[in-house]
């Protein structure tokens, strides 16, 4: 481990009227096997009528309680993260819940690794608005071990973000790597990998379920296409000049790989600017502009598809 053997670890929860699932957070953040804690809730300018506040104030000096003016998710992990003392961050939802032993196995798989450039990922669950483990799973991203960048990278661009309440990060990627974007609304932790991986940090999986992720039907994932989508251009005005400064074969590999996952979601003007410098660097084919086409129209006609399929078959169960 780089400073200590049990490093303090921070765990930042930031909350917007969320009275109804924080305890649950909380209480499952008090409850870590792992001693060396500090807990910080951030109020993000909740407008419950004083709810949010009251459940914060309950527990005293058992966390610490930070109020800021509502600026989304990104700004108030930022707050927390500006305010803290300990050497790694571990951010949790409100609405979501840690196993008891989240941060003990994260922490003893880097010190096991020999790790001081990288992040931790566990595996998570899903389980209902009434606590209760759904059916549903999540896949398991890799077997238990260390990978460097070029893997996780290419897992992220491949298969999607990394769940944001499942990672532990030092304190150093940040200050290295800068902090999470804040006029970004969705996909805030996605970019906030990328660069982290891009900047070298390697990536250590523990395969156990640490990580209870919620579903319910007020989180902004159900409803939030159209920021996705206004997302993806931050993203790729940030991202690709950065794809551009890696060696060619890699900068090709990871510049075709991130055009497709968004020719997936039709985000047609991050792929023709992928198709742009591509072909102005050299580091596109003309193969490659024809199957991001071909992947663009499907991208087009996917969430219609999607609609169709859920009306169908998962609404009839």
């Amino acid at each position: 481990m780089n400073r200590t053997e049990t490093p303090r670890v921070s765990i930042i929860i930031p909350v917007y009227n969320g009275a109804n699932y924080m305890r649950e957070a909380i209480d499952s953040a008090l409850a870590q096997s792992y001693d060396n804690l500090e807990i910080i809730v951030v109020n993000d300018g909740s407008t419950d009528g004083g709810e949010t506040d009251a459940v914060a104030r309950s527990y005293g000096d058992r966390i610490r309680y930070l109020c800021k003016e509502n600026g989304g998710v990104s700004s108030a992990l930022n707050y927390g993260i500006r305010h803290m003392t300990g050497e790694y961050v571990s951010w949790l939802s409100h609405d979501d819940a840690y196993g008891p032993d989240k941060i003990r196995h994260q922490i003893d798989g880097l010190a096991a690794a020999g790790q001081d450039r990288a992040v931790a990922l566990c595996a998570h669950c899903f389980i209902n608005g009434q606590s209760e483990r759904l059916s549903k799973t999540a896949a398991k991203r890799f077997d238990g071990g260390v990978y460097n960048w070029h893997t996780a990278l290419g897992e992220e661009l491949a298969r999607g973000t990394f769940n944001g309440c499942a990672m532990l990060v030092p304190k150093a990627a940040f200050d290295e790597c800068g902090l999470f974007h804040e006029d970004m609304r969705f996909s805030q932790d996605f970019l906030m990998w990328m660069l982290i991986f891009l900047n070298g940090y390697s990536l250590v999986y523990n395969p156990d379920e640490d990580v209870y992720s919620r579903i319910h039907g007020k989180q902004l994932t159900q409803t939030g296409r159209t920021l996705f989508q206004k997302d993806s251009m931050t993203i790729g005005n940030i991202v690709i000049p950065r794809l551009m400064d890696l060696e060619k074969e890699t900068a090709s590999r990871f510049l075709y790989a991130f055009a497709k996952r968004n020719a997936k979601y039709g985000n047609r003007a991050v792929v023709h600017a992928c198709l742009k410098e591509g072909k102005k660097r050299h580091l596109l084919t003309v193969k490659h502009g024809l199957i991001l086409r071909a992947r663009l129209l499907y991208g087009g006609v996917r969430p219609g598809l999607r609609k169709i399929y859920y009306r169908l078959f998962v609404k009839a169960k």
